[in-house]
């Protein structure tokens, strides 16, 4: 009979057995992942329109974060103040062509303005231990890109690959934040029977204050936001759709008036 050592994740090991007899235990649960997706949920999109906004600098800090196309015919429309009847016919398209990039582009932008900016430097130093070297590079591309169809082309991978390494990634990232949010629970629980506190609402709020806390001063509650923004409903929201009207009309040549 051979030997072998079966490698389980501790994760997976711990959560099979009660937290009853756990130091610290109280008898009640607190819903750790609920409260990490309610605290850290992105904020909500603004509205942007031609009415909301006055002042283009509200937007043009994210235009290179957007397909080139629709960045120019932003740029026309809200800081030029064209007409799109004047765009279209300037780049011989249809109006519904340009009202549709325009629509699009600003969408873009409404969700880039809705999560945490990242810094390179700061993501490799938080997350490089916690992660292959190829999942970093899928989340900082996704945080780029938010395109799986590009990463997939860009890392020479399958869209599937791409897509389940990442939302795996994303599971963890909620994974280490709940670690930190369970130790501050079973500390304060800890410190509270030692000091003789019976459990009652003023210590339940306690605990719960301490692991909210937890929770939103994380290292890497800000990448939960982001990632979890990528894919809950804007999947691809970067990705470049491309139109009839624009092939073989100039669209590569569309350039800002200035």
């Amino acid at each position: 009979m051979s030997n072998y050592i079966l490698v389980q994740d501790p994760n997976d090991l711990s959560a099979r057995f009660s937290n009853k007899d756990r130091l610290g235990w109280d008898g009640q649960e607190l819903d750790i992942d609920e409260l990490i997706e309610q605290n850290l949920a992105p904020e909500e999109e603004e509205e942007l329109s031609e009415a909301s906004l006055p002042d283009f600098s509200l937007i043009e800090g994210y235009l290179d974060r957007i397909p080139d196309r629709e960045a120019d015919l932003i740029t026309l429309y809200y800081r030029d103040r064209m007409k799109q009847e004047q765009i279209a016919k300037l780049f011989r398209i249809t109006q519904a062509a340009v009202s549709y990039r325009l629509h699009r582009g600003i969408r873009r932008i409404q969700f880039l303005r809705t999560i945490p900016e990242l810094s390179h430097d700061q993501f490799e130093l938080e997350l490089g231990s916690k992660f292959t070297d190829q999942d970093r590079e899928i989340l900082w591309r996704m945080y780029e890109t938010t395109c799986q169809s590009e990463i997939a082309k860009q890392m020479n991978l399958t869209q599937g690959r791409v897509r389940h390494r990442f939302f795996r990634s994303l599971t963890r990232v909620k994974e280490l934040i709940h670690e930190e949010a369970r130790e501050e629970q079973v500390r304060v629980q800890m410190r509270l029977k030692k000091n003789g506190s019976l459990e009652t609402d003023e210590t339940r709020k306690i605990v719960d204050d301490a692991v909210n806390e937890a929770i939103n001063s994380s290292k890497f509650a800000k990448y939960w936001t982001v990632f979890f923004a990528i894919s809950d409903k804007h999947f691809n929201i970067l990705h470049e759709v491309s139109l009839p009207q624009f092939r073989d009309r100039g669209d590569a040549q569309i350039m800002t008036i200035e």
